[in-house]
């Protein structure tokens, strides 16, 4: 495959990129800052406990090479160290750019031909803290829903993701 009809492996990869995300346009996304309408608490050191027990021993890490073993060791060395850095994204309502750079690997299906674009299968190895703070989010997204469902009134079980809820209490903030 290094000097195939087809080009590089760098050209190979770039057309199954292009051929699997053709959809998605070259450009960055601007980002608004968002006004919230009810006080945000900042994250506690239990849910910070609860999400770092679950982080699973043995996944890949991201470009940054911080696997889920140093986070560990971070986590248990220096507790509030992750607390504040997230306390910190939540107040200036941030996800740090670092954090959503993905190293994409190409993974070729067995016994598909490798010459096939459609042959090779391609995952996104993200930054270990990134996915963290990602597990934090829908945490603090519920607590938002169910102060507004409180306040407006909204009888269905957020837990079990009812759009109608969602839609009722969003309509409620428009």
């Amino acid at each position: 495959m290094e000097n195939s009809k087809n080009g590089t492996p760098t050209e190979f990869g770039l057309k199954i990129l292009q051929n699997l995300y053709q959809k998605i346009a070259p450009r960055a996304a601007q980002i608004q800052p968002h006004q919230t309408l009810i006080g945000e608490e900042k994250f506690s050191q239990q849910e910070i406990d609860d999400i770092a027990k679950k982080i699973p021993i043995g996944k890949a890490p991201g470009y940054d090479s911080i696997d889920n073993i140093i986070v560990k060791v971070i986590f248990n060395s220096f507790p509030s160290l992750l607390l504040d850095f997230f306390n910190k994204c939540l107040e200036i309502k941030c996800f740090p750019d670092p954090l959503k750079i993905g190293l994409v690997i190409l993974f070729h299906k067995t016994g598909k031909e490798e010459q096939n674009i459609k042959s090779y299968r391609p995952i996104s190895l993200l930054p270990t803290v990134g996915k963290f703070l990602e597990k934090l989010l829908p945490q603090r997204f519920n607590f938002q829903l169910r102060q507004i469902n409180s306040n407006t009134h909204c009888s269905t079980d957020l837990e079990k993701g009812s759009q109608l809820t969602t839609h009722s209490c969003m309509s409620h903030l428009s």
